[in-house]
């Protein structure tokens, strides 16, 4: 089931290369060390996280509370991973257990199909980031591949969002997040959209039927 789980995981890996690239970029951009950099791709291996983290390193208290706060959902996802398969390694599958991994878990029903997932998203992530660190003089010289690069993360969640067809939590989101930008507090506008969202729309009038 590992190996089909690899299988699967083909078009994870190929989406998460371009956005680590884009995270080792940004990340040294904003003044992280490159040791510091690879190391929160390989221990915190959770994109939106690693973002916020990296555009928050000047604020310690909102670099730390934010990323943590955006992967509560990850409670959800284990939650439901656990009533539907034997999870005998929890730690090992919540480690992997992204937003991807999650939404492609559904077409195995064996816990290592999820790690052979992950394994191979973990892998396109670290060395994304590697590459984006190492090779980020030249990257950042071709405007084109730059662009390119930088376009892969909203894309990727733009992608997400499509896949689920939920419309009324991307939009209450990026009003939210909108909103707080224009009165000047961006990374609240982050904090807000995260824990906001899903309480406006769950008592959306066409929602609560």
């Amino acid at each position: 089931m590992i190996r089909k789980g690899v299988i699967y995981g083909i078009p994870i890996a190929l989406g998460y290369f371009p956005v680590a690239v884009t995270f080792g970029l940004m990340a040294l951009a904003r003044g992280m060390n490159e040791t510091d950099v690879v190391l929160a791709s390989m221990l915190i291996f959770a994109g939106s996280a690693q973002f916020a983290l990296a555009t928050l390193i000047d604020y310690p208290l909102n670099a730390t509370l934010i990323p943590i706060i955006l992967n509560l959902r990850h409670l959800i996802y284990g939650c439901i991973v656990s009533r539907r398969i034997e999870v005998r390694k929890p730690f090992l599958t919540a480690f992997g257990l992204t937003d991807e991994v999650f939404a492609l878990s559904f077409k195995g029903d064996d816990e290592s199909f999820i790690w052979g997932l992950a394994l191979i998203a973990y892998l396109s992530w670290v060395f994304g980031t590697v590459v984006g660190v190492l090779g980020g003089e030249v990257i950042v010289s071709n405007e084109n591949v730059y662009r390119s690069l930088v376009f892969a993360f909203p894309a990727l969640f733009f992608l997400l969002i499509l896949s689920s067809r939920d419309w009324p939590s991307a939009f209450v989101g990026a009003f939210l997040a909108l909103l707080f930008s224009f009165l000047g507090y961006p990374s609240m506008g982050i904090l807000a959209s995260g824990l906001l969202t899903p309480l406006i729309v769950r008592w959306l009038p066409w929602r609560s039927s």
